[in-house]
């Protein structure tokens, strides 16, 4: 029964929020077109998540290159807002509820073209139904992505796009740079990650502990942890927490600031990638991936960063082989 009311609840939520969107859509449509009727309207769609964005980030501006007259919009879910709208490249930041309601856009003829990052055989999370996508430019899926590059390049090319490989960014307004000053950080520091939207790209907690405890003893650099909800015990004393404090874009900002980035596979670790800080990011298996490259850029090719990997879990990763990373990154 609440499953039905919530499935209910949803459909009536996509509808309304679609005919909204339509309504401001063809109004911005008419206006775009009456000032220069030859102006292409591009609509980029991947609604999320914060790693998959912020990888995703060049391609926005391989569009502007290609089209310097396009007007693009980015449609995304409310929760990554910050990430595109703060993005030159991007001229109006489309808030979408689910892909049920990108499709019906997609569908609406109000686009001249769409460039689809989602691949072909999810589902939406919400609605529970099935992901259709009516320009399959690929056999990239689920099952295979990570087959063909990172994910900037996988989802590029699932869209009909070229094999893009270049470095992300994330563009930081000054109002996350003052938030971040007052937060009054050391001048040097470490910043870490511990979760992901996976389970399966964690690495256990009493691991994260140990290296922890003999940062403290032999580094003793302040370590502060960046994510949604802290890992670790208050308690513990081991770590000073930021998280659910910050803003996505403030966070970039304090990983930005750090000496040294320590995380495992999720979008802190893109935002690492994207400013550009030194780092340790520890991968295992993925959804049968293995040995998978998510990064391009400076987390694919600087020497300032090591990548563990492992054969099978995460977990297998000894604490020690983590430990030697991070000493060898801070001296």
């Amino acid at each position: 029964m609440k499953s039905n009311y919530r499935c209910l609840r949803h459909s009536i939520r996509v509808r309304l929020n679609y005919m909204l969107n339509l309504y401001n859509l063809k109004n911005l449509r008419n206006e775009i077109k009456k000032k220069d009727s030859s102006k292409k309207i591009i609509v980029v769609m991947l609604l999320e998540h914060l790693g998959d964005i912020v990888a995703c980030e060049p391609i926005v501006r391989y569009i502007k290159k290609k089209n310097p007259n396009a007007y693009v919009i980015w449609g995304v879910k409310k929760a990554y807002r910050e990430l595109v709208e703060n993005n030159p490249n991007v001229d109006k930041t489309l808030m979408i509820h689910c892909l049920t309601e990108r499709l019906l856009l997609e569908n609406s003829g109000l686009f001249d073209e769409v460039v689809d990052l989602h691949f072909q055989d999810r589902y939406c999370s919400l609605c529970r139904r099935p992901f259709k996508k009516d320009n399959n430019f690929s056999k990239i899926n689920l099952s295979n992505y990570f087959y063909h590059g990172s994910l900037l390049s996988a989802m590029a090319q699932s869209a009909g796009l070229a094999a893009l490989d270049d470095q992300p960014a994330v563009y930081i307004p000054e109002s996350a740079v003052r938030k971040v000053d007052n937060i009054q950080l050391p001048k040097e520091f470490i910043a870490i990650n511990c979760t992901s939207n996976s389970s399966e790209k964690g690495w256990p907690a009493d691991k994260w502990l140990q290296l922890l405890t003999e940062m403290k003893s032999s580094i003793g650099l302040p370590v502060y942890e960046i994510g949604t909800e802290s890992f670790f015990d208050k308690s513990l004393s081991i770590s000073q927490s930021l998280c659910g404090k910050l803003s996505i874009l403030e966070s970039a900002e304090v990983i930005k600031r750090a000496n040294l980035f320590i995380g495992i596979d999720s979008g802190p670790a893109h935002l690492a990638n994207a400013v550009q800080t030194p780092g340790v990011i520890l991968l295992g298996s993925f959804m049968g991936f293995e040995n998978y490259q998510p990064f391009s850029g400076f987390y694919q090719n600087s020497p300032k960063v090591e990548i563990i990997q492992t054969k099978g879990p995460v977990a297998n990763i000894p604490g020690e082989t983590v430990f030697s990373a991070v000493r060898r990154l801070l001296v």
